[in-house]
């Protein structure tokens, strides 16, 4: 169909790109109040690594579930609701008084975050035919620098006039009591609801499902559960993992970085701007390097091993100045951000099609706790060594060892016969 209007590119990737970015602000923001917390709560920066990491054990319990009550239940509602009970949690988070109750807070955050991840992707699926849908999860997906670019600066001046880290929390806590009215008001779980939708666009988008569910109705059907212990996911999920240490590790660390090279809260937000820009580039560019051609696996060795480059450079020289840092964290950030689209091109290209969604999850589920390991992994080096330069090799080795993994995944497709074997 010809000349279809694109409402729902209006609607729906607007919304949950803003939506997104709230989550992403109330999980990061924890980094810009590290300093003041390790000060205020008198715990060592081991601790504070913890304290940032939890979050991931929490997200990790409700990515599954997440993407079960969306699909058979409802994303609109389910978003809705998480979104008033994280915006609590995240108050909660502002307002506790030692470090246990920050620890539960935290917790709690990443499993009401945790399903909102699946919950969009069931959302996306059910509104964009598959010649769409990379594009829309690839808009979608750049809400994770564009939080950075815009959050930072705000998290930097909110503590640069209030010195307050409990007020930076507090203040960014509220959005998504504000934006959940916003959200139930512009979007509906599937076309035939959208009142504000086009009828030939509606017709368009329905006729075009219709066409994949019966597609799919007649391919021969895989035991998705078998898919787990397929030795194509077994080496996604560890490469993630290890690719999720090193963002984490250095993202949640990077303003204590910066500001202990004597810059300010408000420039080091402005500073760490920069990354998270060139991030926005260089996921575009890997993207459509990896789609023009079809060489996923090669792709996102390639650009690890670049941010590899930034790991390693900001252990050896990275921390002596503030522009050092900032432009080896460029390198780091840029290269490793770049690996999202085609690493999670590789699962929906090569699984059969029914075990993609259970593959996805386990790969995103266990994936996530490096969220957990990078970032203690560094506050325990800062704590024993008074420094962060081994963790920055450490970081640089975990890039290493997934870029290896990855190049060992075939990007050809699974025969049916693979996968019933498992």
């Amino acid at each position: 169909m010809e000349n279809v209007t694109n409402f729902r590119w209006r609607h729906i990737i607007p919304a949950a790109v803003v939506m997104y970015m709230m989550a992403f602000m109330d999980r990061t923001n924890i980094s810009f109040a590290a300093p003041g917390m390790i000060k205020d709560f008198h715990i060592t920066h081991a601790t504070a690594g913890w304290v940032m990491g939890i979050f991931f054990i929490g997200y990790m319990i409700m990515q599954v579930p997440g993407g079960y009550l969306a699909q058979r239940w409802s994303a609109k509602k389910l978003i809705t609701i998480l979104m008033v009970i994280w915006s609590l949690f995240a108050i909660w988070s502002g307002l506790a008084q030692n470090v246990n109750q920050e620890l539960w807070s935290r917790f709690f955050l990443g499993v009401t975050e945790g399903a909102i991840w699946p919950a969009v992707l069931v959302m996306i699926a059910d509104w964009f035919p598959k010649g769409e849908r990379a594009s829309a999860n690839a808009y979608w997906q750049i809400c994770l620098p564009i939080t950075g670019i815009i959050t930072m600066p705000l998290s930097g001046w909110i503590l640069a006039a209030t010195s307050d880290w409990r007020v930076m929390l507090l203040i960014e806590a509220i959005p998504p009591l504000v934006w959940a009215v916003f959200w139930w008001l512009l979007v509906e779980d599937h076309p035939h609801q959208a009142k504000w939708l086009p009828a030939g666009e509606r017709e368009y988008i329905e006729t075009k499902l219709t066409e994949e569910r019966k597609a799919f109705e007649n391919q021969v059907k895989v035991n998705a559960f078998s898919m787990m212990y397929h030795p194509k996911v077994l080496l996604l999920t560890l490469a993630y993992f290890l690719t999720i240490m090193g963002t984490y590790g250095l993202s949640l660390w990077a303003p204590s970085i910066i500001k202990a090279l004597g810059v300010g809260y408000l420039a080091t937000g402005l500073l760490l701007v920069i990354p998270n820009a060139f991030s926005v580039w260089t996921m575009i560019y890997a993207a459509r390097v990896s789609d023009r051609t079809g060489k996923r696996s090669a792709v996102v060795a390639i650009v690890l091993i670049i941010a590899t480059i930034g790991y390693f450079l900001l252990g050896a020289v990275g921390t002596m100045l503030p522009w050092l840092a900032v432009l080896f964290m460029t390198i780091a950030q840029g290269g490793i951000n770049a690996r999202q689209g085609p690493l999670w091109a590789i699962p929906t290209d090569t699984l059969p099609q029914n075990t993609v969604g259970p593959a996805m999850a386990i790969i995103g589920a266990i994936g996530n706790l490096g969220g957990l390991a990078g970032p203690w992994m560094m506050g325990f080096v800062k704590t024993t060594t008074h420094s962060f330069m081994l963790g920055f090799y450490v970081l640089a080795g975990c890039l290493v060892a997934s870029a290896i993994l990855v190049m060992l995944v075939s990007d050809r497709k699974v025969r049916v016969s693979e996968g019933t074997n498992f």
